[in-house]
């Protein structure tokens, strides 16, 4: 058995950088993908890249078939709206087995604003919230109730693209100018009300009856004013210190948001590994859902590999329980 990556590297694609000098989009590196491979073949398994979006497009006009081989999707997909899509459209289209979530939920999971919705009907707490876009326009005097500052950003994007200081906004005025930048850019935008306290992560890779692992990761910003969040240039420049687990959250807390995590993945109908943010407030405890990501950087240098530092584990484990997550799912079909 053979695997395939497939991946649409970060040099390939659009720097939405301030720098000339600095590459940035919500897409992996080069290096990362490599050290994917590396590790799967350390492990024993034959791996190789197979490409990214336009080498499946190529597939598909030609009719390619495929024998003996799964697919390992780390791939963000292209530029387009709803990238994240393509790659498991185009994978169905092939009749080839692959890993991560399947088009319809990876659909609804990259759509911030749905897919809020559809876990608020499951009693999921997140912010209130409303999209614009040009078929949907805004309507501001239906923002003159809710509780300021408020908070919009692209909905449809990952990687804190889109999202700056100006994000957070106190006036009317503001979210009317951050809302027509951001939708000159990037088309759609969500608007919520700001929800004050720390950004966390919860990692899952597995599926439901075995999760390899469901770590939750506390960033707190070098930048501690209540306002601060987490954009694309800290991001970019990880202006952030890390803690896993009980080092910053106490263990009740955490139970919540792992099993709330597990129940969201599987409403959602997410698939081998995902990522779930929220917004905790240390003080009362009380967290609310931000987002999913139904493919989450996978490397040494992101959460994958500060989960396999702290848990004193190498980084090809982590490697090891993903594609165990995989099989084990395919074997079940």
């Amino acid at each position: 058995m053979k695997y395939w990556v497939i991946c649409d590297y970060r040099e390939n694609l659009k720097n939405y950088s301030e720098s000339d000098e600095k590459l940035y989009n919500d897409h992996p590196a080069r290096k990362n993908i490599l050290e994917i491979i590396r590790g799967i073949n350390s492990l024993g398994y034959e791996c190789d890249y197979f490409g990214g979006i336009p080498e499946l497009v190529h597939a598909v006009d030609n009719h390619t078939t495929f024998e003996n081989c799964m697919f390992l999707n780390f791939t963000d997909g292209m530029d387009q709206s709803y990238s994240r899509v393509q790659a498991p459209v185009l994978l169905d289209l092939l009749k080839v087995p692959y890993s991560g979530s399947d088009v319809f939920p990876s659909v609804i999971m990259n759509n911030k604003y749905f897919c809020k919705q559809a876990l608020l009907n499951n009693g999921i707490v997140t912010a209130k919230s409303c999209i614009a876009n040009s078929y949907i326009p805004l309507d501001f005097k239906d923002l003159s109730s809710w509780k300021f500052p408020l908070f919009v950003k692209p909905n449809c994007e990952g990687s804190s693209l889109g999202i700056s200081s100006k994000s957070v906004c106190h006036t009317m005025a503001e979210t009317k100018n951050r809302v027509e930048e951001l939708q000159n850019e990037f088309g759609e935008v969500i608007i919520e009300e700001f929800i004050y306290g720390v950004d966390i992560t919860n990692y899952l890779i597995g599926n439901p009856g075995n999760y390899y692992i469901n770590d939750v990761i506390t960033a707190e910003l070098f930048d501690q004013s209540p306002y601060t969040i987490y954009d694309s240039k800290m991001k970019h420049d990880k202006l952030r210190t890390l803690y896993l687990n009980e080092e910053k959250i106490p263990i009740k807390t955490l139970k919540n948001i792992q099993q709330q995590s597990i129940e969201i993945a599987q409403i959602l109908g997410a698939r081998d590994i995902c990522r779930i943010d929220y917004r905790l407030n240390l003080d009362t405890q009380e967290f609310s859902f931000i987002e999913i990501n139904s493919a989450p950087r996978f490397s040494s240098t992101s959460e994958a590999g500060f989960i396999a530092y702290k848990r004193n584990i190498k980084f090809n484990d982590m490697l090891l329980y993903y594609i165990k997550a995989f099989n084990d799912r395919i074997s079940l079909i």
